[in-house]
């Protein structure tokens, strides 16, 4: 029965490398955000909605190309001509004017899910940084812990030796010893993982982080009351938005469904055609695109025809079961966005009710751990007066700063939860967390 612990210096050889390097901050945390890999993933993705906008904006431009074309006819001989054409959208619904417009959308829609993955990784990288100073509490706990049952052991062993104390009583010493230690050791385990999880996420190296040392805060509650933030929530929310892209993109296709079946395949046309040169211009109703071409004879058969000529085609859609089919696709795909958008809007409602009632709950908890660290600093303010007065004891003492210290840890999560919980429920409100790292785009 005298050896049955391990010797607290050696599990302390045992703790994380560099845990002592300097210190880490929150803000230097948040700072590193635009490093990690997820926050370029999400830069990347709407660099490419970015791109995607120019191409479209670009095709709606002025387009120009050229030409040459030779025909050999008996017995008029042959001719060869070289032209150029030049055509652009100039009605709304023209199909390019459709693009820019999905494109636009496109680029709304990556901006709101790039503002999405940057909040997540925000509040993903302050309930890491928090874990990690709660696995470092946790690691100090479990040392004086350790500390504490050898004390208590070591008592009780020279108890047993003057027959005051049972075997039992030793065994269960030594035991408690024995708990200790194994919560020692995961608390180690625990405190390398947190550090790990951080790092991975931040892009660094665990040797690189120093010792978290900014203390969560208590936030207060939003002065607004519940309504007015769910209202705000529907105003900006991501997801919310989004869900409003996708009505605003299936009102574009039935409108564009119901226009390819109305108007009809209609085309205007005029030209000349002279000795040295030919020029015509062209419209076409339904793409909504005017062309205009000229062209210079380099060879010129005798039987070239030379004057004025304007043209006029048109074709009336009377039966048509494919533009019906799109029709009635489109107003399905409506009616699905609409359905969506209000699901999307309850479920918003009801995550910032949610995320309310939690910063609530949370800041209640953070009520109760304040009571619990002035009763244990009264209980050790007693441990130790009971000490000097001789009715008790230094281990008395030891347990009572134990408690102490646990509940200082207690209160610190507690607050650390209550300003995640602040996070989360402006998260749900929408708000852009990333704003205040100051010129982050």
């Amino acid at each position: 029965m005298k050896r049955l612990f391990v010797p607290l210096v050696v599990l302390l050889a045992l703790a994380p490398p560099g845990l002592a390097q300097g210190s880490l901050t929150l803000s230097q945390s948040l700072e590193a955000l635009p490093r990690t890999l997820d926050w370029q993933s999400a830069d990347q993705t709407y660099e490419s909605a970015v791109r995607q906008l120019e191409a479209a904006l670009a095709a709606r431009g002025l387009s120009l190309s050229g030409g040459a074309e030779y025909v050999l006819r008996e017995p008029s001989g042959s001719s060869l001509s070289l032209s150029a054409t030049a055509s652009l959208g100039v009605f709304p619904w023209s199909s390019s004017a459709d693009a820019v417009a999905s494109a636009e959308r496109g680029l709304r829609r990556a901006d709101l899910t790039r503002r999405e993955a940057r909040n997540n990784l925000y509040l993903s990288v302050c309930t890491q940084y928090f874990n990690l100073r709660q696995a470092q509490a946790d690691l100090e706990i479990a040392q004086a812990t350790v500390a504490l049952r050898e004390r208590q052991l070591q008592i009780v062993r020279t108890q047993n030796q003057a027959g005051s104390a049972t075997l039992s009583d030793l065994l269960t010493a030594q035991q408690n010893l024995d708990s200790a230690l194994s919560g020692l050791v995961s608390a180690q385990g625990a405190l390398e993982l947190a550090r790990l999880t951080l790092a991975s996420t931040l892009g660094l190296r665990p040797e690189q982080l120093g010792l978290p040392s900014t203390a969560p805060q208590e936030p207060e509650l939003p002065s607004e009351g519940l309504d007015v933030l769910i209202q705000r929530a529907l105003a900006q929310r991501p997801d919310v938005l989004r869900a409003a892209l996708g009505l605003e993109e299936a009102q574009a296709n039935l409108a564009s469904a119901q226009r390819d079946r109305l108007l009809p395949n209609a085309a205007l046309s005029a030209g000349y055609s002279g000795a040295s040169a030919s020029l015509s211009a062209g419209l076409n109703l339904k793409n909504g695109t005017l062309s205009l071409s000229a062209g210079v004879p380099l060879v010129q058969g005798s039987s070239t025809q030379q004057g004025w000529a304007v043209g006029l085609s048109l074709n009336l859609p009377i039966a048509d079961p494919s533009a019906e089919s799109r029709i009635s696709s489109a107003q399905t795909a409506l009616k699905a966005a609409e359905l969506s958008l209000d699901s999307v809007r309850k479920t918003a409602e009801l995550d910032v009710r949610q995320k309310y009632q939690n910063l609530l709950t949370a800041k209640a908890s953070v009520a109760a751990a304040q009571s619990a660290l002035k009763a244990a600093e009264q209980n050790l303010s007693t441990a130790r007066a009971r000490l000097q007065a001789g009715t008790g004891t230094a281990v008395e003492v030891q347990a009572a700063e134990l408690s102490l210290r646990q509940a200082r840890r207690n209160l610190e999560a507690a607050t650390a939860q209550a300003q995640l919980a602040g996070l989360a429920l402006h998260v749900a409100l929408g708000t852009d967390l990333t704003a205040t790292l100051g010129g982050i785009r």
